[in-house]
């Protein structure tokens, strides 16, 4: 039986499009390919997710990927957070799981400095009853480490939690930890898959 339901935060709750922020500065189809790649898709955007780099840090390993964009980069992460969109679906849908009786948790990859210029975009959270985001813990999904530190930090019981996320990868890992995983591809399809486990 389900009685607890596990969200990752980024394109599950909220929407994260790093590719329409950056068309926003017109930088032209090739610069900011080689932009989105020195910032979002690098290496040290997860080291950030972790907890194990400051935002100056950042900045400068980013701006190590793409020396000639380096002030561009400075202002492409000064405004991050709006990458970070509100879904319409999210607060009322979690606030109705969380009136039928349901546990909720959050287990998100997620920096810092990035929550606390975004919390407030989530109005969401006060119908958690946890939240574990990467960087308090300085794992990362799909490690199999954070999922067993859900685990043990909240007692939870796997085969009575199902998660949602938007990453197959992450969803079977924790598959792998014993949690019912729900590859995350849209609102109603998540819904439908909830239901199929006996969540409605």
């Amino acid at each position: 039986m389900i009685d607890t339901i596990i969200f990752d935060v980024g394109r599950v709750l909220v929407n994260w499009d790093y590719q329409s922020y950056l068309n926003r500065f017109a930088f032209g189809p090739e610069k900011t390919r080689k932009i989105a790649a020195a910032t979002f898709e690098s290496p040290y955007w997860r080291q950030f997710d972790r907890g194990t780099i400051t935002p100056e840090e950042l900045v400068r390993a980013f701006g190590s990927l793409a020396p000639e964009y380096t002030e561009e980069i400075k202002e492409v992460f000064a405004h991050c957070e709006e990458t970070i969109t509100p879904l319409p679906y999210a607060e009322s849908w979690v606030r109705s799981l969380k009136e039928k009786g349901y546990r909720l948790y959050i287990l998100s990859n997620y920096s810092g400095d990035l929550f606390e210029r975004t919390k407030e975009k989530m109005a969401f959270l006060p119908y958690m009853d946890g939240t574990l985001f990467s960087y308090a813990c300085h794992l990362t999904k799909p490690e199999p480490e954070i999922y067993q530190y859900l685990i043990e930090k909240f007692s939870l019981r796997p085969d009575h939690c199902v998660f949602l996320d938007d990453t197959k990868a992450n969803v079977e890992a924790a598959r792998r930890a014993g949690i019912h995983g729900i590859h995350f591809t849209g609102y109603e399809d998540g819904v439908e898959q909830l239901k199929k486990l006996g969540v409605h």
